[in-house]
């Protein structure tokens, strides 16, 4: 009741401003799960807020999925050189400026990368950096910042030198965590900057334009703070919301029909882990990965992909992602009494919330294992996975890149994402080898083998290939969402 109460106020205070479709045309208004603790990219652990961050902070590319990466505020390339690590040279686009209208230069990203790497502020996501030449040694406190592998040559170049092969660290080079920042945040490099912070309510931005290439008719846009999935939905539905970021899957079936429905295919790498308890019975593990009925679940939450499979395009295999299946063969029942815990973020809404009772109801029924199940808050999920994992979780992973690479090295024993605690040197080996080359077919078999790695050895359920269901009103155009679950508002204007 907590919880919704705030999402029914804001409710009653949108209503009461009339603040619909009609009466605001040029006010773009979706929402957000929770609100942000605070608005630096470089800080950030998670990718929840990453529909509102990247349209305030932008990198060199953005990723398209059509086209890959597109020149946002410069662009790379490699130089001819005979070393198997060839330096990445960035140029900056011309007369590039920050929302106060300052300069933004190579400086700006050279700053910011030594921030990230500072073992005093400890950068969550420092890791992407850890392919240059020296920044893990700099971020372990062993070298000094300006022995650091990238250089600021003039004012709009950015030469990089790598540790070792990095054949796709361009990609790193199009996430809003590694977005330059000044000493303050509250200056930006993307399409919007924040007008207005309601605590509690809503974010409220307008258009910067300083920004090179956003649409001249940029609206306002607003972000609330909603919680609950089916709040959102009563908002939307009273003309209150333009874009329903989720749409609960109990209404998914007779919405398909509607224009305003839209399919949005992500890559994720979405699992069930296994905690300490359960590291060393492989035999438990087993059971509780063949007694799901992933067909059944899938059509319960009309789901394009199916759970047990790995959520990752068929195309980065040899044929297609591998998958567990349903088998009761494989399936032996405990007399044992012990419960279980199974422990979910509340970030992943109600339809988390249903699919875990329903796993909970399957392996009662299937295996005669009793699990527990516990919710919490996401930041305090995330601390209790660093700290004392539940004996099995379910784990969001939204990828950094496009890459293979990215959805296997969440498990990389330096990964700070690695909370099934897996430390293996051939699965290191698999890492270093799919880090190392640029061919195709062999990028495709090195990804079967890790995915299988993790597999074959029951470390992981993964959750299947992942499409959101989402309602966007006609009233505005412009808008795109890609693959890494990405929004981009710099070409969004009213519908003419």
């Amino acid at each position: 009741m907590k919880r919704i109460l705030p999402a029914l106020l804001l409710l009653v205070s949108l209503q009461s401003q009339g603040a619909d479709s009609k009466s605001a045309p040029f006010v773009f208004r979706l929402h957000l799960s929770g609100e942000p603790t605070q608005m630096d990219p470089n800080r950030q652990k998670t990718s929840a807020s990453s529909y509102l961050l990247t349209n305030l902070f932008r990198n060199i590319y953005t990723y398209d999925d059509q086209k890959g990466l597109v020149p946002e505020l410069g662009s790379c390339s490699r130089e001819k050189s005979p070393q198997k690590n060839p330096a990445l040279v960035c140029k900056l686009n011309k007369n590039l400026q920050w929302s106060d209208g300052s300069p933004l230069t190579s400086a700006d990203f050279l700053r910011t990368y030594k921030k990230m790497l500072n073992p005093k502020i400890a950068a969550p996501r420092a890791d992407l950096l850890f392919k240059i030449k020296n920044a893990e040694d700099i971020y372990k406190g062993l070298k000094e910042p300006d022995t650091l592998g990238v250089l600021a040559t003039d004012p709009s170049t950015l030469r990089f030198e790598f540790q070792d092969k990095a054949p796709d660290f361009e990609y790193n080079l199009a996430s809003f965590l590694l977005a330059p920042t000044k000493e303050d945040t509250k200056v930006y490099s993307g399409p919007y900057k924040i007008k207005e912070w309601l605590q509690g309510q809503k974010i409220v931005l307008e258009p910067n334009f300083m920004y090179q290439g956003g649409h001249a008719k940029r609206p306002l846009v607003e972000f609330l703070f909603i919680e609950e999935d089916t709040v959102a939905l009563q908002l939307y539905e009273k003309n209150q919301l333009h874009l329903l970021r989720r749409l609960p899957t109990l209404f998914i079936p007779k919405s398909k029909a509607r224009a305003d429905f839209h399919w949005i295919p992500v890559i994720r790498f979405d699992y069930l882990g296994f905690g300490p308890e359960l590291q060393s019975d492989e035999s438990l593990r087993k059971t509780l990965t063949y007694s799901l009925n992933y067909p059944e679940l899938q059509k319960l939450f009309s789901a394009k992909g199916r759970p047990g499979c790995a959520g990752l395009p068929d195309s980065w295999f040899p044929n297609k992602a591998p998958c567990f299946d349903y088998d009761l063969k494989k399936v032996t029942k405990t007399k044992s009494t012990k419960t279980y815990t199974l422990l979910f973020s509340s970030l992943g809404g109600e339809d988390h919330k249903r699919a875990t009772e329903w796993m909970q109801a399957q392996w009662l029924k299937n295996a005669g294992i009793s699990l527990h199940l516990e919710t919490k808050e996401n930041k305090v999920f995330i601390n209790q996975l660093q700290t004392a994992p539940p004996a099995v979780f379910r784990k969001g992973v939204s990828l950094d890149r496009p890459t293979c690479l990215a959805a296997l090295e969440t498990f990389s024993s330096q990964s700070a994402e690695n909370y099934i605690r897996l430390k293996d040197a051939d699965y290191e080996k698999i890492l270093s080898q799919l880090g190392s080359t640029g061919i195709s077919s062999e990028q495709k078999k090195l990804c079967l083998t890790g995915v299988k790695f993790l597999m074959d050895r029951h470390l992981i359920i993964p959750m299947g290939a992942f499409d959101f269901a989402m309602l966007i009103k006609p009233d505005f155009v412009g808008w795109k969402f890609n693959q890494m679950n990405q929004l981009d508002l710099s070409q969004l204007h009213p519908r003419p």
